[in-house]
């Protein structure tokens, strides 16, 4: 995913070519990641009230934290407003492929993804109404339509071929379609961020800066959601991390690209590649941590013996 990142980068004329073809690649992405996830343990894994709560400060939580600290720096207008619309974005539909690599069990991060992406489309709908500028105009009727093609439509042909496919034939479907999709994943990062390359030929300090601004807007995101979930197992406060850090912004720019000002694109180009060294970093830190704690328990354990003795 980061040399895709890289590639889009230096490739922008081809990264603006594929950028036209990713609302399609998403809406099958979904449709494929989704019919391979069991639905009955996905069902049992949603109606945990925690899940639900996630979703809430993934999404309402997060735009008023970071809506309202923009706010208060200075910030206005189509950046503002790009801001609140990453905000209300759930979680990338490729969250529990990210914590898989991470070593944990992917079903709960499916969970929260599914969970945000449902409550997405009102914090969205909210926040683009709120701060939308004088140059954007919240079409509903259009908004509308763009959520139940590219929400509802996987989720129902999803919820459609479990009920007909058996569960062993999936499998191994799925298993030949994953190919494929681990291609089209690479798509999205190498896709979004050409619009970021056009920035930096144009004016290289305001394209660093927004990279500056979009890893603090990661890091926060997924330090924060770590410390809010302190109390939590290792492996649950690893996925609301992952799952907050990484989120569906080109699913935002699907559904309501005509709204979004002249920033969103920029932003969420320059988030590419903090995006997708966030796993690389929570990997490196857990091996740190247990490392950290393998050397202080032998240390612990004489600590205690000479209390002893």
């Amino acid at each position: 995913m980061i040399l895709a990142t890289i590639m889009g980068f230096l490739l922008p004329h081809w990264a603006h070519v594929v950028l036209s073809y990713l609302p399609m690649v998403l809406f099958f992405l979904m449709f494929f990641t989704l019919m391979a996830i069991n639905q009955h343990q996905l069902i049992q894994a949603l109606m945990q009230s925690s899940v639900w709560l996630y979703a809430m400060l993934h999404t309402v939580g997060m735009s008023v934290l970071f809506v309202g600290g923009c706010y208060l720096v200075g910030i206005r207008g189509d950046l503002l407003l790009a801001v609140a619309a990453i905000m209300a974005t759930g979680s990338l539909f490729a969250t529990p492929a990210i914590v898989r690599s991470i070593g944990f069990d992917p079903l709960y991060a499916m969970a929260l993804t599914i969970a945000s992406t449902l409550i997405m489309p009102i914090v969205l709908f909210a926040n683009l109404w709120l701060f939308q500028t004088g140059s954007v105009s919240l079409d509903m009727g259009l908004y509308i339509k763009r959520l139940l093609i590219f929400i509802a439509g996987p989720m129902v042909m999803s919820a459609l071929v479990h009920r007909w496919v058996a569960e062993a034939v999936l499998f191994k479907v799925h298993q030949q379609l994953s190919k494929v999709t681990m291609l089209l994943v690479m798509s999205f990062p190498f896709g979004l961020i050409g619009q970021y390359r056009v920035v930096f030929d144009a004016n290289p300090m305001h394209a660093l800066a927004l990279l500056i601004f979009s890893m603090a807007i990661i890091t926060v995101l997924f330090w924060l959601n770590f410390y809010v979930y302190r109390q939590s197992s290792t492996e649950h406060r690893i996925s609301a991390a992952v799952a907050s850090g990484g989120r569906n912004v080109l699913l935002t720019f699907t559904i309501a690209a005509p709204f979004l000002g002249t920033q969103y694109l920029s932003l969420i180009g320059a988030m590419q590649f903090p995006i997708y060294m966030l796993p690389l970093v929570s990997r490196a830190w857990m091996r740190w941590q247990a490392r950290t704690h393998q050397v202080a328990a032998p240390n612990a354990m004489t600590d205690e013996d000479d209390v002893v003795l």
